[in-house]
C-alpha cells in the first residue's frame, strides 16, 4: 500500500482532546457533487487509508475499550460518532494541535470530521488497513 502521508487524529470529548499523529497512511482528498432536493451542492470529502501496521506513537485500541479507559493518554481509537455521544473524532493533514472541530476547521485547510469507518481486514497483512471517510 502507497502510504506517504501523516495525519493528526484527534478525538475530543467533555473539552478534553487526544491527539495522534499517524506517518505512513494514503489521504485521497477530492472534491464531489452531491444531489440533494435543492439541486446541486459542493463537499468537500477525504478517505484516509491507514494500515495495520501503522507507525504511531500511542496504541490503537478499539472504540469500546477506548470508552472504558480511565487513561486515554496512551491510546488512540477510530469511531465515526454516531454512537458516541458528545465525542468527535476528526483528522487533519499534517501535524496539528488538538482543539475543538469547530477551532481546527478555521484554523487548517484539510481537515475532516470522521463519517465512516471501515475494516479492511482481508488479504495480505500489507493491505489491511482501516477505511475512514471524511467531510
Amino acid at each position: 500500500m502507497y502510504t506517504p502521508h501523516t495525519v493528526t487524529l484527534i478525538i475530543a470529548k467533555d473539552g478534553e482532546y487526544n491527539s495522534v499523529v499517524l506517518k505512513g497512511v494514503f489521504l485521497d482528498l477530492n472534491k464531489r457533487s452531491n444531489i440533494n432536493k435543492s439541486g446541486l451542492a459542493d463537499a468537500d470529502a477525504a478517505t484516509l487509508y491507514i494500515p495495520f501496521s501503522i507507525s504511531a506513537n500511542k496504541k490503537y485500541v478499539s472504540p469500546k475499550e477506548y470508552a472504558g479507559s480511565a487513561d486515554k493518554s496512551r491510546i488512540w481509537t477510530l469511531f465515526d460518532g454516531g454512537d458516541e455521544s458528545g465525542a468527535e473524532c476528526y483528522f487533519v493533514k499534517g501535524i496539528a494541535d488538538a482543539m475543538s472541530y469547530r477551532a481546527a476547521k478555521e484554523r487548517y485547510d484539510y481537515c475532516y470530521h470522521v463519517t465512516s469507518v471501515d475494516l479492511r481486514d482481508f488479504g495480505s497483512a500489507r493491505m489491511q488497513h482501516w477505511q475512514v471517510g471524511g467531510r
